[in-house]
Parts: C-alpha cells; structure tokens; sequence
C-alpha cells in the first residue's frame, strides 16, 4: 500500500467536523419531517376514507349477491331443470316413432375408429348418449 492510501485511511475527521455534519444531518431530517408530516397526515386520511368507501361498497355487494344474484339464479335453475325435464321425457317418447329416414345422414369421417376404446364395448364415446346419440355399425 502506498504511503498517500495509508494517510488518507488513517485520516480521521475533528470532534468539531463531526458535529457539524451531525447539526447539518439533523437539522436535514427535522425540516423534511416537518415538511412531509402534513402530507403523511393526509395521505394517511386520504387511505382511511378509503378504506371506509371500500368497506361499505363490499358490503353492499355482498348483500346485492345474497339477496338478489341467489334468488335469480335459484328461479333461473329451477325453470330450465322443468323445461329440460319435459323435453327429455318428449324425447323418450318420441323415440320409437321417429323413421330411420329421418335421422341425419352419416357422412364418411364422422365415427372413425383406428382402435377401440378401452371401456364398454368399445365403439361408444366416452359421452355417450343413447338418447340423443346415434349408433350405426
């Protein structure tokens, strides 16, 4: 190490140097606590209002969800398991009428099988339905 690296690392500020920089720090920090404390103070209100709107918009939600959203979809749930009821039990009993004319033709790349499927008798999808589904070999 040169002899000019070892004077400066050795150099070590006065007690009066060092409270100066002190006065001048605090004297800093104070100024600009003072500044920013009225504006912490209304940021802070600003975030209560906030959070206070936030609270009664939530729960107003909540209550539009329970009392309004719940009741129309439990009618909405309703009406269509009636509907889909009725529609299923015209299905059944249409079923044995229908001619085989009137079936949609089978066109040559619907019901490709390279292989069978692994489960009932190996021809019929995974979503089979015999209802709605039909089955030609």
């Amino acid at each position: 190490m040169s002899s000019i690296l070892r004077a400066a690392h050795n150099v070590r500020p006065t007690f009066t140097g060092r409270l100066a920089a002190r006065n001048v720090a605090r004297r800093n920090y104070h100024q600009i606590y003072d500044e920013n404390a009225a504006k912490g103070k209304q940021f802070l209100d600003e975030q209560q209002a906030i959070h206070h709107h936030a609270a009664s918009t939530a729960s107003m939600w909540y209550k539009v969800s329970l009392y309004v959203a719940l009741p129309l979809v439990t009618v909405a749930l309703i009406r269509s398991f009636k509907q889909e009821t009725e529609h299923i039990s015209h299905i059944i009993h249409h079923a044995h009428e229908e001619p085989e004319e009137d079936l949609p033709p089978e066109l040559p790349y619907q019901n490709i099988r390279r292989k069978d499927f692994f489960w009932g008798d190996g021809d019929k999808t995974l979503f089979w339905n015999d209802l709605a589904n039909v089955h030609r070999s």
